[in-house]
């Protein structure tokens, strides 16, 4: 079975798993609620396998190196040591940490990108301070416009619940070609680059509009040769053009792999030493929560690191406020 492009009739049915909204300063407790998670375990692959596996069209042959168009350059990184490529610590960010209020955290994306949110929320549960919200829908992407507009469902989601920290995840249903206002695109030439870059840029501009510190998620190593093939050349895209936009790039394909670079099944927890099964039997997804907080661990380091740059800079500009105003 074949996974339809943008062809597809308006009605095709797609699961909504984000059919109840966060409510506003909903803690990470409540991220079991079925918006944050979806598929997640070893039935992962039985049930929704093969709405992925019918996204390798064709099969692959000798890997051909795709060429992938720079993006506009992005604003200039922030100073050594930050690890991030963000221009500026982000407005609704700066102004949660002044408030002392808890930081809220979106995760967007398609069903690799609610098993990126129960990750998170595992990661981030015992800290009050934090808030994760799940807001993505299976069966979606940047090439699916016809079903979704991603950007008008998430300005819709971020009417409803504001955020500070948005997290990224799209692209498992993505690897195929496109077809835009009477426009058929190859998936990965300069078209297809140009339309879903375009698409990309107004998301990451509706979020900073926003007020959002913005990261995005790649794909780990797939099982099948042929779909790897295509999801390293995602991975190569997204990646450029985030750096381009000045948008920090996670990297998952490290942790997602053996020593010798291979695809594994098993991940090894760090803080007990053990190898557990990781990949779902779809060889696309994780197989558990667990599973996807340690493929994340590295985010939410980078994540919390930053949060403590713009923590400290925060506090020297009200230290800076107050010794003015007592020269006054």
């Amino acid at each position: 079975m074949t996974e339809e492009p943008d062809t597809a009739p308006d009605d095709a049915v797609i699961e909504d798993i984000s059919a109840q909204p966060p409510s506003p300063w909903r803690r990470i407790a409540t991220f079991a609620d079925r918006t944050a998670v979806l598929f997640i375990g070893i039935a992962v692959g039985t049930v929704i396998g093969g709405s992925f596996f019918g996204l390798r069209s064709a099969p692959a042959t000798a890997p051909v190196p795709v060429q992938i168009v720079a993006a506009p350059a992005g604003p200039p990184a922030v100073q050594a040591g930050s690890s991030e490529c963000a221009a500026r610590f982000s407005g609704g960010l700066t102004r949660a940490l002044a408030a002392g209020r808890p930081l809220h955290i979106g995760v967007f994306g398609d069903s690799f990108g609610a098993g990126v949110t129960e990750g998170l929320a595992l990661q981030f549960r015992d800290d009050k301070s934090w808030v994760v919200h799940g807001f993505s829908k299976q069966a979606t992407g940047f090439t699916r416009y016809a079903k979704l507009d991603l950007l008008d469902d998430i300005r819709a989601k971020l009417d409803a619940q504001p955020i500070d920290i948005a997290v990224i995840s799209f692209g498992a249903n993505d690897t195929f070609d496109i077809y835009d206002d009477g426009i058929a695109a190859q998936y990965m030439s300069p078209k297809w680059q140009e339309i879903v870059g375009k698409r990309v840029d107004a998301v990451i501009q509706l979020l900073r509009d926003r007020g959002a510190q913005v990261y995005w998620v790649g794909l780990p190593k797939m099982r099948e040769p042929d779909f790897d093939v295509k999801v390293t050349e995602m991975n190569a895209f997204y990646a450029a053009h985030m750096r381009a936009l000045g948008v920090p790039y996670y990297d998952t394909v490290p942790v997602s792999v053996d020593a010798g670079g291979q695809y594994s099944a098993h991940l090894v927890d760090p803080k007990t030493g053990k190898s557990e099964l990781a990949r779902a039997n779809d060889g696309v997804h994780m197989a558990t929560g667990h599973a996807y907080a340690l493929l994340t661990r590295g985010l939410v380091t980078r994540i919390r690191d930053y949060v403590a740059l713009a923590r400290a800079d925060v506090d020297r500009q009200a230290a800076l406020r107050g010794r003015q105003a007592s020269l006054r």
